[in-house]
């Protein structure tokens, strides 16, 4: 018991020590890079490094699967299961995937971090206003289409504990998903739950598993049915992984 409390401690403090001055650098640096002509690519290098720096320095090693199944041309409506922050740093840490986030309104009010999600084009949305963040998420995704940027959304729409398999899924994603026109890439995370789960600091070492499934034709716009038979067919693709 002692020692496992001393050594989540020690965990705790490492990833403090890790995760808030690295993300303070790369989000002044997203926020500079913004105003140069190298923008999008910046953005892109800056996530990837946070990203890999945050797992890498806690003892997180990621494996990708399905790799193949990213076309580079291509605009992805992304959606995956969610247990811990991890899945976010492991997301941004995968090259073949260039993506931004739609986050919770809540977040712009970290200090620098908040700054950055702005800067870069990330999808904010407030979500005790549905009627406001379906509009923006309409807006802002036609932009991110239009830079062929993937727009990464959680399917149950914040973490769940590790012991449960996998939340009941929002339809929201898949909603903006067939609006757009965008594919979806079923994405799987596995283990990050029990590496940092949900309301811990402390970040365990060990392996993290992300598994990009083939991709899923949009519904057309207003047809439930169909929307609903993708819901399905997206979740069956993520539990297929678990």
């Amino acid at each position: 018991m002692i020692f496992s409390f001393i050594t989540n401690f020690i965990n705790a403090i490492r990833s403090t020590l890790v995760v808030v001055p690295n993300t303070c650098f790369w989000a002044v640096t997203t926020c500079l890079i913004t105003f140069t002509p190298w923008s999008r690519r910046g953005i892109e290098f800056c996530g990837n490094w946070w990203g890999w720096i945050n797992l890498k320095l806690n003892g997180v090693k990621v494996i990708y699967q399905g790799l193949e199944n990213i076309d580079p041309h291509q605009t992805y409506m992304v959606i995956g299961n969610h247990k811990s922050f991890l899945d976010i740093y492991a997301i941004f840490s995968c090259r073949a995937l260039h993506c931004l986030f739609v986050a919770k309104r809540e977040l712009i009010k970290i200090p620098f971090f908040g700054l950055a999600l702005q800067r870069s084009g990330s999808i904010i949305i407030d979500r005790s206003n549905r009627k406001e963040a379906i509009s923006r998420l309409q807006a802002q995704g036609k932009i991110l289409r239009s830079r062929e940027t993937s727009i990464v959304l959680f399917a149950e729409g914040t973490r769940i504990p590790a012991s449960i398999r996998l939340g009941k899924f929002k339809k929201g994603g898949f909603m903006l998903a067939s609006q757009l026109g965008l594919p979806i890439l079923p994405l799987t995370i596995t283990n990050s739950g029990n590496l940092q789960p949900k309301g811990k600091i402390a970040i365990k070492p060990g392996t993290i598993t992300l598994t990009f499934s083939p991709a899923i034709p949009s519904p057309n716009y207003n047809e439930k049915v169909d929307l609903m038979e993708i819901m399905e067919q997206t979740r069956k693709a993520i539990d297929t992984h678990l």
